[in-house]
C-alpha cells in the first residue's frame, strides 16, 4: 500500500475517533416526583448535563422525572440500597430517615433567600451531609429550594386564622408539617403526593399547600381555587447521593460532581423565584384564581415555638441555633 494511501487511512481512523460520542465509564439514574419541565426538573437536567461535561463524557447522568422509580420515599430507601444513584427529594420525606432533616419542617425558619441560601451553603449544609452519611449512607451534595409555599383550599378564603378551623390540608410526611397545621387550627392529612389531586376532586381533603409553580404544572388550582399567601414554609430540596455510587467515582470525578451540584442548586433557587412570580400571575389572570388577603404576621407569631419543640424533640437545638445565627452573619 503506498505510503500515501496509509497515511490517509490513519488520518481518516483518527478523525472518527475525535468525532465518535463519548462513551460513559459511569451511567447514573436521577430520579424526582415532580413533571418533565418544573424548575426542580430544570435544575437537576443542568446538574446532568454539566456533570457530563465537566467530565467529558465519564459520568452520564439520566434523569427520571415526575416520580417514575417511586415516590420520594421509595427513592431515598433506592439510594441506601444501591438500586437508585440521586435523588431530588424534599427534607419532610428524608426525615423519614434522616432524623435532622426534621427540623426543616418547621414553619418561618429562614427570613429571606439568603438566610436560606447561608444555612444551606454553609456549615449547616456540611452537618446535615455528614449527619445522613452516617445515619443511611447517603450524601446530601446541595440543597434546591421550592421558594415561598402558600395554601390553597376548595372550601372558602382564608383571610385570617379563624378561616383555617376545620379545614382538612394535605401534609407532608414529617412531624413538624402536622404540628404546623394543627396549631394553625386545621386538620392536617398526611397523603402521598400523587393523590393529592383525585382527593381534591373526591373531596377527602379541602386542601393543601405548595409553591406556585408546582400548584399550575399539576393543575391543583381546578379543584381547589381559593388562595391564601401563608408564605410559611421555604421547603428544602435535597440533591442526595447514594454513598455506594459515590465511592464507586474516581477522586476527580467525585470533586466535579460535588461542585457541579453546588452550582445547580444557586442556579435553580433563582430559576424557581421567578417562575413562582409568573405562575401565580398566570393562575390569577388566567384561571381566576383568587388571592385573599392575609397577614401572615398573624400565624408566624407561632413559628418560634413550633422550632423549639422539633429541635428540642430531636435533639438538635444546636442545629436551630446555627440557623438563626447564620441570619445575624448574613446581615
Amino acid at each position: 500500500m503506498p505510503l500515501r494511501t496509509i497515511a490517509a487511512f490513519i488520518a481518516s481512523v483518527l478523525l472518527a475517533a475525535a468525532c465518535a460520542p463519548e462513551r460513559a465509564e459511569f451511567e447514573l439514574t436521577l430520579g424526582h416526583d415532580q413533571a418533565d419541565g418544573h424548575p426542580y426538573d430544570l435544575g437537576v437536567k443542568r446538574f446532568a448535563e454539566n456533570v457530563r461535561q465537566a467530565t467529558a463524557g465519564a459520568v452520564n447522568i439520566k434523569v427520571f422525572p415526575a416520580g417514575q422509580l417511586g415516590d420520594s420515599p421509595e427513592q431515598f430507601e433506592g439510594l441506601r440500597l444501591g438500586t437508585q444513584d440521586l435523588a431530588l427529594a424534599a427534607f419532610s420525606h428524608a426525615s423519614q430517615f434522616c432524623t435532622a432533616f426534621g427540623l426543616f419542617g418547621a414553619p418561618f425558619l429562614f427570613e429571606d433567600e439568603a438566610h436560606f441560601a447561608a444555612v444551606f451553603d454553609g456549615e449547616v449544609g456540611e452537618i446535615l451531609d455528614a449527619s445522613c452519611l452516617d445515619q443511611y449512607r447517603v450524601s446530601l451534595l446541595s440543597t434546591f429550594t421550592s421558594g415561598y409555599r402558600l395554601l390553597f383550599n376548595s372550601r372558602r378564603p382564608v383571610r385570617s386564622s379563624a378561616d383555617l378551623a376545620g379545614l382538612k390540608i394535605r401534609v407532608m410526611g414529617g412531624e413538624a408539617d402536622a404540628r404546623t397545621w394543627q396549631i394553625f387550627g386545621a386538620i392536617p392529612s398526611p397523603m402521598p403526593y400523587s393523590e393529592v389531586y383525585s382527593a381534591l376532586q373526591a373531596g377527602v381533603i379541602d386542601g393543601a399547600e405548595n409553591e406556585p409553580v408546582s400548584i399550575l404544572s399539576n393543575r391543583f388550582y381546578e379543584a381547589a381555587p381559593h388562595f391564601a399567601l401563608t408564605d410559611h414554609l421555604v421547603l428544602p430540596m435535597g440533591l442526595f447521593m447514594s454513598e455506594r455510587t459515590l465511592r464507586r467515582l474516581p477522586e476527580t470525578y467525585r470533586e466535579r460532581v460535588l461542585q457541579t451540584a453546588r452550582e445547580a442548586a444557586t442556579w435553580q433557587r433563582d430559576l424557581i423565584t421567578r417562575r413562582n412570580a409568573q405562575a401565580l400571575e398566570e393562575m390569577q389572570d388566567t384561571f381566576g384564581v383568587r388571592v385573599s388577603d392575609l397577614d401572615s404576621e398573624e400565624l408566624r407569631g407561632t413559628g418560634a415555638a413550633i422550632q423549639d419543640h422539633m429541635a428540642q424533640k430531636l435533639g438538635l437545638q444546636d442545629l436551630l441555633a446555627r440557623v438563626r445565627a447564620a441570619a445575624k452573619l448574613n446581615r
